[in-house]
């Protein structure tokens, strides 16, 4: 009589078992067949072979590149890479009245990539110690590019803003969908001043990135 694994239950032979090796094989083969990590080219592939998925299941689809699960709520779900983080302590200014992504001061630039879900959406959440050399704003914004493409700039919409000679801990979250599953892109801090007059400080930078699923 077959007997089976303490832990994941994989079928091995018994001394009283026939002798017949290519059965023992297979059977072992089986159990473990959907127990490895499995291998498609898409969900509609892996959907045609897999009719009846069991919790815990595996997943590698080509396209769009990740890993997915079979969870208890019975849905394939994708295993999202954790956040993608930097800080930069040092502090760096600008008296650019247009966003720029460079401080006088302080290099290198604040910067993440960041690899898009399935969703095609990311969180970025960016901030700083902002002031200005006098009573006007100044912003910390982020700007996404996929190579050379700007697909999303910094706008004082989606920026972090201080007023102020007084250091200000300020931040914002945002996200920024429609990106390519699958496609790595980068995330840029941008700064500017209201006034060119006036100068715009940021210390403490930091920058994240979140896949949302």
């Amino acid at each position: 009589m077959v007997a089976l694994t303490p832990l994941g239950s994989l079928p091995y032979p018994q001394p009283a078992d026939n002798a017949d090796i290519p059965v023992h094989l297979q059977s072992l083969a089986e159990a473990v067949d959907g127990r490895t990590v499995l291998r498609f080219a898409d969900g509609a592939a892996r959907d045609a072979k897999l009719t009846d998925p069991i919790p815990g299941m595996v997943a590698w689809l080509n396209n769009p590149g990740r890993f997915y699960y079979f969870a208890a709520d019975k849905r394939w779900t994708a295993l999202v890479p954790g956040p993608s983080h930097w800080y930069i302590s040092t502090a760096g200014t600008t008296t650019s009245a247009a966003y720029v992504e460079t401080l006088t001061g302080a290099t290198p630039p604040l910067a993440v990539t960041a690899t898009a879900p399935p969703s095609g959406t990311l969180l970025i959440t960016v901030g700083a110690r902002i002031s200005n050399s006098s009573a006007n704003l100044a912003y910390l914004s982020a700007s996404v590019k996929q190579g050379a493409t700007v697909v999303s700039a910094a706008a004082d919409t989606r920026a972090a803003i201080v007023g102020g000679t007084n250091q200000v801990s300020s931040c914002i979250q945002y996200p920024v969908s429609g990106l390519t599953p699958g496609v790595t892109y980068t995330f840029t801090g941008a700064y500017r001043s209201a006034a060119a007059a006036n100068t715009a400080t940021f210390a403490n930078r930091f920058l994240t990135i979140t896949p949302m699923v």
